[in-house]
């Protein structure tokens, strides 16, 4: 019964926050929008924004693709707090950074928010982005402490929150 109701909870998942970010999130924005930013289309006229959004939007979604897979594959878990990873992953994106697969939601966000043009997505993207750094800072980095002791200390010394050093050697 138990992997029963933990198999519901991965795939809820893996439907629930897609369409948070592929469809309630822009439509939220432009919803949003209609109060105060006087734009007729759906999507941006700039062919260059376009473009720009679009390569931002898929950098994102293959980052969080990517460290969905790590998750179960080297992780054994999901990214459900419910199903979290049992073992401590360090490769691939999360050589760089400690959290890839919130930075990819915020590439994803500010990616639509140009796609769509919509200064209200901006917003929702900046404030994702927040709640997402101080909820890793205070909630997930102390448990992940607790859960994988000195190696995750070590790594939160040598590898930065959400934005790869490119400078570091």
């Amino acid at each position: 019964m138990n992997k029963t109701k933990d198999k519901i909870i991965e795939i809820a998942t893996y439907i629930i926050v897609p369409l948070l970010f592929w469809i309630v999130s822009p439509c939220l924005g432009k919803f949003i929008d209609s109060f105060y930013f006087n734009y007729g289309n759906i999507f941006t006229n700039l062919m260059l924004v376009l473009i720009l959004g679009s390569i931002i939007t898929v950098i994102g979604v293959i980052l969080v693709f990517w460290t969905i897979i790590l998750f179960k594959t080297k992780g054994q878990g999901t990214p459900n707090p419910k199903l979290p990873p049992k073992k401590f992953i360090i490769s691939g994106p999360y050589k760089y950074s400690r959290n890839p697969m919130a930075l990819g939601g915020l590439l994803i966000l500010l990616g639509e928010s140009a796609i769509y043009y919509s200064p209200s997505l901006l917003g929702i993207s900046i404030l994702y982005g927040v709640i997402v750094y101080f909820n890793a800072m205070f909630v997930e980095e102390p448990e992940l402490v607790k859960r994988f002791g000195e190696p995750y200390k070590n790594y939160l010394k040598s590898v930065p929150r959400f934005f790869p050093n490119i400078f570091k050697k």
